[in-house]
């Protein structure tokens, strides 16, 4: 199988930050490299955003896959470059707790030396191109990262938002505002039926009541609320063939609250 490295950054698009990156990794890569492009339009500095799509995109891919993820507001800093083996992937980005969400206990965490890495000039604005890229292209090689690492254990570790239960409510959060406007929360499939039957549940956000839970978006008219257990396993507000985000004005942060509503008894 050829060697393959991902691509995930909060750069955008319209600049040359990409293509400068990816030059660096076909110029130093092997030949038969693949280079995937996850996403370029993570959000800004947003370490946490980066942490949840970092650990909803990767396990997907092969084992031994590259995953070079950038998004880094402390570039330039005391901050570290690192190269982590979770599980069956290797990933090599800033030691800011974006790769936490994947950390189970029997990670292995390096430190890019980047002396070691040829002593290239290096940008204090610009590492994914100076520093992170070339440390990808030599995995990529075959190089083992003990050429131009050390082991750490002092590393940045990130926990993820959990849900707190307020005695018979479950609050959650909203975690990622995908494309269509849909709001995914970290509300589990488990943890939301465990308050009672889906018939039951009802969903609160920023003023709207939402229920119940439903399996797909054909349930409701387009234009109306629905909440439903999407792909991630995870509870989504959603409208149908339409935007919950403009809908609700809502953002990531913006609390969910689920609860088991009374059965009401036929008259």
């Amino acid at each position: 199988m050829a060697p393959r490295i991902t691509l995930s950054t909060d750069f955008g698009t319209r600049d040359s930050y990409v293509a400068q990156l990816k030059g660096v990794l076909y110029s130093e890569g092997p030949a038969d490299l693949q280079v995937v492009d996850l996403s370029h339009e993570l959000a800004p500095f947003d370490v946490l955003s980066a942490a949840w799509f970092v650990r909803e995109a990767i396990t997907r891919f092969p084992p031994q896959t590259l995953h070079l993820v950038v998004v880094d507001p402390g570039v330039g800093s005391a901050r570290r470059p690192i190269v982590a083996r979770v599980a069956d992937q290797v990933l090599v980005g800033p030691d800011n707790g974006v790769f936490g969400a994947l950390y189970d206990g029997g990670e292995s965490v390096l430190e890019i030396e980047p002396a070691r890495l040829g002593g290239r000039a290096l940008s204090s604005t610009f590492h994914g191109r100076d520093l992170f890229a070339p440390a990808a292209a030599r995995l990529a090689r075959g190089e083992p990262c003990e050429g131009f690492a050390r082991v750490i254990t002092d590393y940045a570790r990130l926990a993820l938002p959990e849900p707190r239960a307020e005695r018979d409510v479950l609050v959650g959060q909203v975690m990622h505002v995908d494309h269509y406007g849909n709001l995914v929360t970290n509300l589990s499939a488990g943890a939301v039926r465990a308050l009672g039957h889906a018939e039951r549940l009802t969903f609160q956000i920023l003023g709207q009541e939402v229920a119940p839970l439903r399996d797909h978006y054909a349930q409701v008219q387009p234009g109306e609320l629905i909440a439903l257990v999407g792909s991630s396993d995870r509870v989504e507000i959603s409208v149908r063939e339409g935007s919950a985000a403009e809908r609700l004005r809502a953002r990531l942060g913006t609390l969910v609250r689920a609860c088991a509503s009374a059965v009401r008894e036929s008259s």
